[in-house]
């Protein structure tokens, strides 16, 4: 006999949470963190335009995080204009952001510059300096809009380069949104729908950032000494389940320096730490990211 939906009980491994913004207990990155992630990395239409991000390589993280929140804003200030998407892109030591736009208007440039300036202030105020990244855009339209290429080359000519790319039908997003780009690449972009991408295996990491994020904190001893619940408070202060009910990972950074950290609990298994361990290193990320026993520092 076929299950009835709504009988079926939620997965343990999987955080049921609100789609709700928490502002009392999170700060703007940690909220895009937990409650923004779009785990299929698939974008519906809007404006004529709609894109996927099926990730080939293995040993790489690809995340995508829905910006354009018309219930339960991340942008609270509603005069700010916000694009639609934002990717998060791993890979042999890069540490790629990119904002996607799917709308063409002339104020188009100016929704991606002001979220590229919103996201430059929290990165700055919330994270380690140990933790480089580059920051690029794209801007999605069908065929038959109008670029706006003055403006795209007056961000070029500041280092910020912006990817104009014209398709009619669902995209393919991967390719530019998995290397860096420069102005001189601006004059070559000419779209190449590829079909033939193949999903590669997830790794651990990629899973808890897409989908374990915990939208409550375990207060153990090593939240206490690390945590400051303070309202102007820095960094970023995450719970990630690893498995159960019981084990998790907490994603921790300190602006004053340290290394973003990945703290694991003594239930956490050995198999997930070691796992977790080894990508670390064949990301190549280790000089940005660390894992720490919540017993050491606590």
């Amino acid at each position: 006999m076929k299950q009835d939906n709504k009988t079926k009980k939620p997965k343990k491994d999987v955080p049921q949470k609100k789609n709700k913004l928490d502002w009392q207990k999170f700060n703007f990155l940690e909220n895009l963190l937990i409650f923004c992630t779009v785990p299929a990395r698939i974008a519906p239409p809007e404006s004529g335009v709609s894109f996927r991000i099926t990730k080939s390589e293995e040993n790489s993280v690809c995340i995508l995080f829905k910006i354009d929140r018309r219930e339960y804003p991340l942008v609270r200030d509603q005069n700010q204009k916000r694009p639609d998407y934002l990717s998060l892109f791993i890979q042999n030591g890069l540490f790629l952001l990119t904002i996607i736009e799917m709308k063409n208007s002339t104020k188009t440039i100016d929704q991606i510059i002001n979220f590229r300036d919103i996201l430059k202030k929290e990165i700055a105020a919330h994270a380690t300096t140990k933790l480089k990244y580059k920051l690029q855009a794209i801007l999605l339209t069908p065929y038959n809009a109008n670029i706006p290429q003055k403006a795209i080359n007056k961000e070029a000519e500041k280092g910020f380069i912006i990817l104009p790319i014209q398709y009619n039908f669902k995209a393919e997003l991967y390719p530019y949104v998995s290397k860096t780009y420069s102005k001189a690449d601006l004059s070559k972009i000419n779209y190449i729908h590829d079909d033939q991408h193949q999903e590669s295996d997830c790794l651990l990491i990629e899973k808890l950032l897409a989908k374990q994020a915990s939208d409550k904190r375990k207060q153990d001893n090593y939240y206490l000494c690390k945590f400051n619940p303070t309202k102007d408070r820095q960094g970023i202060y995450i719970d990630y389940q690893v498995s159960g009910d019981r084990d998790l990972i907490t994603l921790l950074t300190d602006p004053q320096g340290k290394k973003v950290q990945l703290a694991y609990c003594s239930d956490d298994s050995q198999s997930s730490i070691n796992q977790i361990q080894e990508e670390i290193k064949n990301l190549n990320i280790y000089g940005m990211v660390e894992m720490v026993s919540r017993l050491i520092n606590s």
